[in-house]
């Protein structure tokens, strides 16, 4: 399992040094666990639990077998044993198999039926991200007829802190982006990689290097490199000075100023 963790953390940190938007990378993640798990499609779902609305980035499936198969989620959710798990707060990868509890319950599952006639394929398992009442989100990997094993969660285990870290990430810079449209120009302007973006934004926050580094997914060392670069670019020599500097410079949003 190591190679292929390893394998993924390189290709995560590549990502992370020259993304552009804040997107989750789905297809390199398909691409590095698709073929380990022998899995001929995969998805990257998020759905809105309480309405059912749904987004899918997919590998091996048609665009008429995504358009059906989002429908089927925002109808069958609450029939899904994966997707119900991951809803009550629960993030350990599993098969669908074992979340209905066994072949029988799963056989006679319409979640099961709906993705075998729509799909082609039967065998489920999960790599979620995050959960809750609100929304759920993670990866699927599907197969025909032989279950996943105990390797393949094990392998699922292993890379999901990394998974979810750069869920993290991708999701700091999207909340900067959505409450002020204009930064993510100003700070590409500066040359700003997104990485080097979201430490900057947890240094406005007045988060430490090691609080920075677990919110990202990544080593304090990593943080303290990521910081030096954008001082670096931003002509500044300390955290305080780098974000009155980014807030001049529309990176950041201006302090509100005190009424009266």
């Amino acid at each position: 399992m190591e190679p292929v963790v390893r394998e993924l953390t390189d290709l995560v940190v590549g990502l992370l040094d020259g993304m552009v938007g804040p997107q989750l990378p789905a297809g390199p993640v398909f691409a590095v666990l698709c073929p380990r798990l022998e899995a001929p499609a995969a998805v990257l779902q998020r759905t809105d639990w309480r309405t059912g609305a749904t987004e899918i980035t997919a590998t091996g499936l048609a665009g008429d077998q995504l358009e059906l198969l989002v429908d089927a989620t925002h109808r069958m959710r609450s029939a899904h044993p994966l997707l119900t798990a991951v809803a009550a707060g629960d993030l350990t990868p599993a098969t669908a198999q074992e979340a209905a509890g066994g072949w029988q319950s799963w056989r006679r599952s319409p979640a099961r039926g709906v993705i075998a006639s729509v799909c082609g394929w039967d065998q489920l398992v999960s790599l979620p991200l995050r959960g809750g009442p609100a929304e759920v989100c993670g990866f699927a990997f599907g197969r025909p007829r032989r279950d996943f094993t105990a390797a393949d969660l094990e392998l699922l285990d292993g890379v999901a802190p990394v998974l979810r870290a750069l869920d993290r990430h991708v999701r700091t810079v999207r909340a900067w982006q959505d409450g002020d449209g204009d930064g993510g120009a100003h700070a590409r302007a500066a040359g700003l990689t997104c990485r080097e973006t979201a430490v900057l934004l947890c240094l406005a926050e007045g988060l430490t290097a090691t609080a920075t580094a677990h919110r990202l997914g990544c080593s304090t060392r990593t943080v303290t490199t990521h910081a030096a670069r954008l001082y670096r670019k931003l002509g500044v020599h300390d955290r305080l000075t780098a974000v009155l500097e980014a807030q001049r410079r529309g990176i950041l949003p201006a302090p509100a100023v005190p009424a009266g």
